[in-house]
């Protein structure tokens, strides 16, 4: 028989055995658990993240090949518009991380008064970026990168609002191509760096979708986040995506037969924490530009010229890469080429009338989106009527009771702008078109495989431009002068200019901004007239502008009246000092 001391320490032995085996399934079962929650992640960073920014790195190379061959030694740009943005990343990086000071003022232009930012397209958020690259490559790699970044990032954020409300993955990636690979997107490339950067709309109205349908304290303040992401790359998003977030809300209290649901419980704590954000992000900012436009008129374009025409989301317009097709169309329009090429195309257009017909086959209905795509259409389409380059000036619309209701709205001036947002809500609307096509067999599969065929044609653009990073020598030159003083340029235009001064980085006199306070056009005035006058003194001592590049064979330029530093060919650099002595009275 055996002893009861063996008996108890065998059941002990058990017992421990038992809790240690039943320990390690817990501390299995609980590491299987972490391994399935980071693979979920990791899956999910694949199929909406790595997989869709290839999908649309691959497209933006094949769409504007030769590009990419060209990225060390061509800036994604123009020599306008394009030099302009390369100065803005520059400025940004220059100010922050250099002389530490808001980039929004700046006596590097317009010197020795210098001028306000707020009204220029500064693209901050870009500059930010700038930051963080410029240690690692230069500026002509950093600008192609954010370009670059703002194309991929585009797709996906779009990718991301079409999947929430479909659930397709293949139509989503679709929209998220229609969207970021639009004629829209590819004209303001050019060199309009600021219009590029729509990366955080989709992604705006998304959060503010959630805001309205699943709204929590989180929610809220991605929200106010995402906003001001916006607006630190394009006060026109900015816009648009207030009037949007106002459209979306009007929408839903009309469903909900309720104009306070925003003051229910449930929308409470989600507005508040939104206003808490928006109260020291976007607010602060959009204050400023108001406040700083009333004291001092920073002027705008005229929006009866640059506006849509009732016709151009149907035409193809001059960045198409078959543009002279269209000639007889986009000849006619006024302003400036490259806004008025807005084409939605018609294979996209007919897949928005066959999702209407067919909208009750949808588990959730795109009526919204029809309501954004027309709302921003018919805003887009400016104060007056114009159809195939006509205006119809007894047909007043929508945006011109919104100059009346809002004057500041005149401070950009260029509705057609607008149509980024009938893009995007033609995107959303794709997606529920092509989900139910890839949902049924046989020949709606085919129109399916049609349409797709036809958008990559009537999306193909004209080839981009790219401008040779070159430094003339002089420049190079000047870098080496004592910075104290200032540099008054006179052989080059406006924009070659700013680019020159990302290099040299002497203060400028004059200067090219998007929007110039009154005060520093009449500022500007004073010293040209000076300077026609040849009076180089005070030119010297009184606005402290020391160097002048001048071209002795451009006509009718004036002389300075110093010593050359500099001399090649026609091209020479003067230095005032020698030849002008102040008056210490």
């Amino acid at each position: 028989m055996p002893d009861r001391r063996m008996l108890r320490s065998s059941r002990v032995g058990v017992e421990v055995f038992i809790s240690r085996t039943l320990s390690g399934m817990e501390h299995r079962k609980h590491l299987f658990i972490l391994l399935r929650w980071t693979s979920g992640y990791l899956r999910a960073g694949m199929r909406f993240l790595l997989l869709p920014a290839v999908f649309y790195f691959c497209g933006f190379a094949i769409l504007t090949w030769p590009l990419l061959p060209r990225f060390s030694t061509h800036f994604f740009a123009d020599t306008g518009d394009g030099f302009q943005n390369v100065w803005n990343l520059w400025w940004v990086n220059k100010s922050l991380t250099q002389l530490h000071q808001s980039p929004w003022h700046t006596t590097f232009l317009h010197f020795p008064y210098g001028t306000s930012l707020l009204g220029h397209l500064l693209t901050p958020f870009n500059g930010l970026m700038a930051i963080l690259l410029l240690p690692l490559i230069p500026l002509v790699e950093a600008h192609n990168v954010i370009v670059i970044f703002a194309f991929v990032s585009s797709g996906i954020t779009a990718l991301w609002l079409s999947y929430y409300l479909t659930r397709s993955y293949p139509s989503s990636l679709i929209a998220g191509a229609i969207f970021t690979f639009s004629n829209y997107h590819f004209m303001h490339a050019q060199g309009h760096l600021q219009l590029v950067s729509f990366e955080w709309l989709p992604l705006f109205v998304f959060a503010w979708y959630l805001l309205m349908t699943k709204p929590s304290v989180w929610v809220g303040v991605v929200t106010g986040v995402v906003l001001f992401a916006v607006i630190l790359c394009d006060y026109y998003a900015a816009f648009d995506s207030i009037l949007a977030a106002g459209l979306i809300t009007v929408w839903y209290a009309i469903r909900e037969r309720d104009v306070r649901f925003l003051f229910r419980r449930s929308h409470r704590l989600a507005v508040v924490s939104f206003a808490i954000v928006f109260s020291f992000t976007t607010a602060p900012l959009c204050i400023a530009l108001l406040r700083a436009n009333a004291s001092d008129p920073m002027g705008g374009h005229p929006s009866d010229i640059f506006s849509a025409d009732l016709l151009s989301p149907f035409i193809p317009g001059t960045h198409w890469r078959f543009a002279q097709l269209t000639h007889p169309f986009w000849s006619r329009l006024p302003g400036d080429i490259n806004e008025t090429s807005v084409h939605v195309g018609l294979a996209v257009i007919s897949l928005l009338v066959f999702t209407w017909w067919r909208r009750r086959r949808l588990a959730s209905s795109p009526a919204l989106w029809y309501a954004m795509l027309l709302s921003f259409y018919i805003l887009s389409l400016g104060p007056v009527l114009h159809v195939f380059g006509r205006p119809f000036s007894f047909v007043k619309l929508p945006y011109h009771l919104l100059e009346i209701v809002f004057p500041p709205v005149n401070v950009s001036g260029v509705p057609i702008r607008m149509m980024v947002m009938v893009q995007l809500s033609a995107a959303v609307i794709s997606a529920f078109g092509f989900e139910m096509l890839f949902k049924r067999p046989g020949v709606m599969r085919w129109f399916a495989v049609t349409l797709l065929l036809v958008t990559s044609v009537e999306y193909l653009p004209a080839p981009l431009p790219s401008t040779f990073a070159a430094v003339p020598s002089y420049v190079e030159f000047v870098k080496m002068l004592p910075d104290e003083h200032g540099l008054l340029d006179l052989a080059d235009d406006g924009y070659a200019a700013l680019y020159y001064q990302t290099v040299h980085e002497k203060q400028l006199a004059f200067g090219f901004t998007s929007r110039t306070p009154t005060s520093v056009q009449q500022h500007d005035q004073q010293l040209i007239s000076t300077i026609q006058r040849g009076e180089w003194q005070e030119v010297y001592c009184q606005y402290h502008i020391r160097y002048v590049i001048a071209d002795d064979s451009a006509a009718q330029q004036p002389h300075p009246a110093g010593q050359t530093i500099y001399d090649a060919g026609h091209i020479k650099v003067y230095d005032l000092e020698p030849s002008n002595v102040c008056s210490t009275h």
